[in-house]
């Protein structure tokens, strides 16, 4: 079952027999997608319209979307007239002021209305124990991918953030007892510390050669606050009491992701705070181009990083972006540090 954000409960879809897979763009040339999709939407969206309208989706049973920006609801909606009538679709209506005093009052009903109809659609209600067996399974990722995270310093950034993708495609019960074992490995590597320590901001990196850029340029990324990577596994949502109370609370208490509001939640700071507790010398923004929910985030967050000292640079991401110009500007970025 293809999922689309971070905002979709994967364990409700693991717990009605599904294996959750991340949907990601790729920077194939577009065929189809300019006829449903503006130029000015961003890539991921683009991107994984057009792999469905060529015929390339057909190994999933539905694709479960969340209501962010604008652009994903408008994709839920194409996605619906141009899938087979035996995919499933749904789109979860996660509030989106999540600090709201009715914010949980409504989550709840709507994660449940969620429920009855992904079982309808498979003939098989995942009943609460089900619901909790496989949020403990997902929490187990959690904490894998923290003690990860730890040891950073071990692995190659290509390979730690490869890591945190096949998390999001795997079978868990596949994926945890291999990361266990990577981890396991990595206590007999020595550390190896580069200079600039990177952190990586942004909502989804689908081009995996800006991370080989970084690399060969000689720095190091040491955190991120990404859609696609280290922003899915925070925090965990607990195994006892009602599992579709645990979920509404643990989407309406994690840090929320531009297209949330949290009256309690500076994204400038917060941004300040996890590039602090990991010791970077710079953050780069790694935005997708059109992307209008994080460019107000970089936008509201540059004031405080100006007054703080800390260098950052904005890198918009397109399709199919000129890897020469990324390198120029990275290069000239880890020299100004």
């Amino acid at each position: 079952m293809g999922t689309m954000c971070s905002y979709v409960p994967e364990e409700m879809l693991h717990a009605a027999g599904y294996t959750p897979v991340r949907l990601r763009g790729s920077t194939t040339p577009l065929r189809q997608a300019d006829a449903h999709l503006q130029s000015f939407t961003c890539a991921l969206c683009r991107s994984t319209l057009d792999r469905l309208l060529g015929g390339e989706l057909g190994l999933l049973a539905g694709t479960v979307f969340s209501h962010t920006c604008d652009t994903m609801q408008a994709l839920a909606d194409l996605w619906r007239v141009n899938s087979q009538h035996s995919h499933f679709v749904d789109c979860i209506m996660q509030p989106a002021n999540l600090g709201a005093p009715a914010a949980r009052d409504y989550l709840i009903p709507e994660l449940e209305r969620f429920r009855e109809r992904l079982a309808a659609f498979s003939g098989h209600r995942a009943d609460d124990s089900a619901l909790q067996d496989s949020i403990a399974l997902y929490d187990e990722t959690r904490r894998l991918v923290r003690a990860l995270q730890a040891a950073r310093a071990r692995l190659a950034t290509t390979a730690f953030f490869a890591v945190l993708d096949a998390a999001q495609r795997m079978p868990r019960e596949q994926f945890n007892p291999l990361l266990g074992e990577l981890l396991a490995e990595l206590a007999a590597v020595p550390e190896t510390f580069r200079r600039p320590r990177l952190f990586l901001a942004g909502a989804v990196l689908d081009e995996p050669r800006l991370l080989d850029l970084i690399e060969k340029l000689g720095a190091q990324v040491t955190g991120d606050d990404l859609c696609s990577a280290s922003r899915h596994f925070l925090d965990e949502v607990g195994r006892e009491g009602d599992p579709v109370q645990n979920l509404a609370d643990y989407y309406l208490r994690r840090p929320p992701c531009p297209t949330k509001f949290h009256p309690n939640h500076d994204p400038g700071r917060w941004l300040l705070d996890q590039a602090s507790q990991v010791h970077a010398d710079g953050i780069i923004f790694a935005l997708e181009k059109f992307c209008e929910p994080h460019a107000f985030d970089y936008a509201q967050a540059r004031s405080l990083l100006d007054d703080a000292g800390v260098p950052y640079l904005l890198l918009e991401m397109e399709q199919i972006p000129s890897l020469e110009a990324l390198r120029t500007r990275l290069q000239a970025f880890i020299e100004i540090i």
